[in-house]
Order: C-alpha cells, then sequence, then structure tokens
C-alpha cells in the first residue's frame, strides 16, 4: 500500500533485529551493549529524507539480511 498508494509520502517500512544485548531479560552472556544494539535501528532513524531505500527488507547490523 506505501509503494501504490503512497509513494509521495516517501514512507520507508523495514523490520529490524538489534541482535543478543546485555539486558535483564537476555543475561550478562549477551555480547553487545544495549547501545550497540541500537545502532540499526538509530541508523534506519537517521535515513536521509530522500532515501528510497532500505524499504519492505529486514534488517541487522546496519544491513539487509535474507531469510
Amino acid at each position: 500500500m506505501l509503494n501504490e498508494e503512497r509513494k509521495a509520502d516517501q514512507i520507508l517500512l523495514n523490520a529490524c533485529c538489534p541482535g543478543w544485548m546485555r539486558t535483564d531479560m537476555a543475561g550478562p552472556n549477551a555480547p553487545k551493549s544495549p547501545d550497540e544494539g541500537a545502532e540499526t535501528l538509530v541508523y534506519l532513524v537517521l535515513l536521509a529524507p530522500e532515501a528510497d531505500g532500505p524499504h519492505g527488507q529486514f534488517v541487522s547490523e546496519k544491513a539487509v539480511q535474507t531469510w
């Protein structure tokens, strides 16, 4: 729908994964800090307004992943 009906709105929709992070839920053995886990989310949020991708993708480690 975003591509067909709202292309002019320039909305990019993706799924992202922060990975395994050291939190109360994941435990102390996880390899990433919460700050490191947030990098992909921040990368997506700060994409240039004129960016046309990624869109409709799964993103982890600041890269599109196949799944």
